[in-house]
């Protein structure tokens, strides 16, 4: 009898433990368009879909990661040719689910700041499905769109993924963090999810 109510404890605190730690909803507002500022086109590719007929999980992280990337590059001027500029360490990051993308299809891209850190940018970003699949859109691949922008009003309200990322930068000499440079943090500030 003993062993049956251990049992059963174990199983009760595994359940919540799940429950507390996978099972929770997401933040609400980080799947709202309206909570991001700048968007990136993502046009997916022929490799990108797996033998189910949607995209392979991994192939989102490779995306968000160089959403990330092309922001910090071309409008914060992380220079990543430089010696002397901080290197950015991705230390963390995960996709929640409510819904595919697939080829062939363009999506929009959304980044927000959800915290600065001393050293370290915590990222949020999500990935909105056009509103008519197939309709021709100008869109600016080189510095992607305000959400003022009326492009971005012809991609749906609620996106399908979130992901989470965390950077650190560190000193590119001895590896160790360093503050995210204060001409830098002015300029991400703009990206801040207020929710």
């Amino acid at each position: 009898m003993l062993l049956k109510t251990g049992q059963q404890l174990s199983k009760a605190v595994s359940s919540l433990i799940i429950k507390r730690n996978y099972c929770k909803p997401p933040p609400e507002p980080w799947f709202n368009k309206a909570s991001y500022s700048w968007f990136l086109p993502v046009q997916t590719r022929w490799k990108d879909n797996d033998q189910y007929l949607h995209m392979n999980n991994a192939v989102y992280h490779s995306i968000f990661d160089t959403v990330i990337n092309v922001y910090l590059i071309r409008h914060i001027g992380l220079d990543i040719y430089s010696t002397n500029t901080p290197i950015g360490y991705m230390i963390s990051g995960n996709c929640t689910f409510l819904g595919s993308a697939r080829f062939p299809e363009v999506y929009l891209a959304g980044l927000g700041i959800a915290k600065i850190g001393n050293s370290s940018l915590h990222y949020r970003l999500s990935l909105f499905p056009q509103l008519t699949e197939g309709e021709d859109v100008e869109l600016n691949l080189v510095t992607g769109h305000k959400g003022s922008d009326p492009e971005v009003g012809r991609f749906a309200e609620r996106g399908l993924v979130l992901g989470e990322y965390t950077h650190v930068f560190v000193d590119p000499h001895n590896k160790r963090p360093t503050p995210v440079r204060k001409e830098w943090t002015q300029k991400l500030e703009k990206l801040l999810i207020r929710c």
